[in-house]
């Protein structure tokens, strides 16, 4: 067997090493790559479940499971500064807008201050169902960026779908009925008073089938909108929602109100007859005056004789 030479042996073993450090530098890359990959990945999972957990805490988790055949309907109410609330019940009006009249509609408005620093407002809308709690997160988020709070967040169902299926059960009832009622009327052997019942209560049933048919009508439209009632009121001078001194602050001050308002009725009720009293008391006193005085100066002027 044949054994290499040195040199040659010097030069094996190069690129030997030279292969090895290749193929060993992109492996360091590679899982230096992919742990800054899997960190990256941490942080952004860890973001995204932060963000979902702020999310939670301050959408109320009401309506999610919607059911089919239910007309839900949606009431918000949230407490604004003053100034905050023209430009909030805006917002809200103006992202309804942009959903188009398919899918969102104004349909009522208020805007009441009836005092400096006391403001209440109201808007009414009618959206898609599919689109209606995403429109109340929203509404909630504008109203929090706008330093408001929510104080009362509640979502109503009715069973429409229960509702119209027993409409058509009694309808197709009553169409029973009435179809009976119109062969009975044609048979001839139909008498006269027999056949003048039974064209009145052909009416009669003509008359259900048609309420039951609007009856219908108003449960399908009801699954075809969702209504959502917002309501906006200030803070107040005392704002008494969460604060107990505020609470008692503002007991202590209604009840100076009523102690005040208390004193100046009776003031205006009192008042006349005490200046009364007070005239006849004086009366009395000016006439015993009088007469003490005409007796001491009647004694003076006729004294007794001398016996």
């Amino acid at each position: 067997m044949r054994s290499l030479n040195p040199p040659h042996l010097v030069l094996a073993s190069a690129v030997l090493l030279l292969v090895a450090g290749c193929s060993k530098h992109p492996s360091e890359e590679a899982a230096s790559e992919a742990t800054e990959a899997t960190e990256n990945v941490a942080a952004v999972d860890s973001s995204v479940a932060s963000e979902a957990r702020r999310d939670e805490a301050r959408i109320p988790d009401i309506g999610q499971a919607v059911a089919p055949g239910v007309a839900f309907t949606y009431r918000y109410a949230f407490t604004l500064p003053v100034k905050a609330i023209a430009g909030v019940q805006q917002q809200h009006a103006a992202a309804c807008e942009r959903l188009g009249a398919k899918r969102c509609q104004v349909v009522g408005m208020s805007y009441d201050q009836p005092e400096e620093g006391k403001v209440s407002a109201h808007l009414d809308l009618m959206l898609a169902p599919e689109i209606a709690h995403g429109f109340g997160s929203e509404a909630i988020a504008a109203v929090e960026k706008a330093d408001g709070s929510i104080g009362r967040a509640s979502v109503a169902g009715d069973d429409a779908g229960g509702a119209i299926a027993q409409s058509q059960r009694r309808s197709g009832a009553l169409e029973a009925q009435l179809g009976r009622i119109e062969a009975r009327l044609k048979a001839p052997s139909t008498s006269k008073e027999e056949r003048r019942q039974l064209a009145q209560r052909a009416e009669e049933l003509r008359s259900q089938l048609g309420e039951e048919q609007r009856g219908r009508q108003d449960s399908e439209a009801s699954l075809a909108t969702t209504p959502m009632s917002l309501t906006y009121a200030s803070e107040g001078l005392f704002s008494a929602t969460s604060d107990p001194f505020g609470k008692a602050a503002v007991s202590s001050f209604g009840s100076l109100q009523g102690f005040l308002a208390f004193l100046l009725t009776a003031a205006g009720l009192l008042l006349p007859w005490l200046l009364l009293g007070a005239l006849v008391v004086l009366l009395f006193r000016f006439r015993a005056m009088k007469q003490r005085l005409a007796e001491a100066t009647g004694g003076a002027a006729d004294p007794t004789p001398p016996q």
